[in-house]
């Protein structure tokens, strides 16, 4: 098994990800009931064909055994839970070992991860679940094996 130092998120430690963090600054609409406060953060989709969702995630050893990575963008945004998620790069189709990163995510964070960048559903750090929105086109999500676990430190 390798094992990887989990690190906090910050702006630019992952290679292939546009990351928004929660002390970064927004403009904010406010009206009387209601604020609106839209992310910095555009993807470029190419297709039409858009879901989104939410995944929730539980508490378990950060051990990460595969990955997976899309041919177009996802947006994920981190509502509540602190997540630990797992990041890689790919070289023809093949995980790169050497690239792996395990980030720390805090709620109100968004990411936008490229197509083609490995990575996996976060894990919860503590009991409290992860919730994520996660906004992508309807693309397949191709599972890549890894050649050893990869852990957190």
């Amino acid at each position: 098994m390798i094992r990887v130092p989990i690190q906090d998120l910050e702006s630019d430690i992952i290679k292939d990800v546009e990351v928004f963090l929660p002390s970064d600054k927004l403009n904010v609409y406010e009206e009387s009931y209601f604020s609106w406060a839209a992310s910095p953060l555009i993807a470029k989709i190419n297709s039409n064909n858009i879901s989104g969702g939410i995944l929730k995630a539980w508490h378990h050893v950060p051990v990460f055994n595969e990955i997976e990575t899309h041919a177009e963008p996802e947006m994920f945004y981190f509502i509540s839970g602190i997540a630990l998620m797992l990041f890689i790069d790919l070289v023809d189709e093949i995980p790169n070992l050497d690239t792996a990163q395990i980030v720390r995510i805090r709620p109100g964070t968004q990411l936008i991860i490229s197509k083609g960048k490995g990575h996996f559903i976060p894990v919860a750090e503590s009991e409290e679940p992860v919730h994520i929105i996660v906004v992508s086109p309807r693309v397949d999500a191709p599972k890549i094996q890894l050649s050893t676990s990869i852990g957190a430190l």
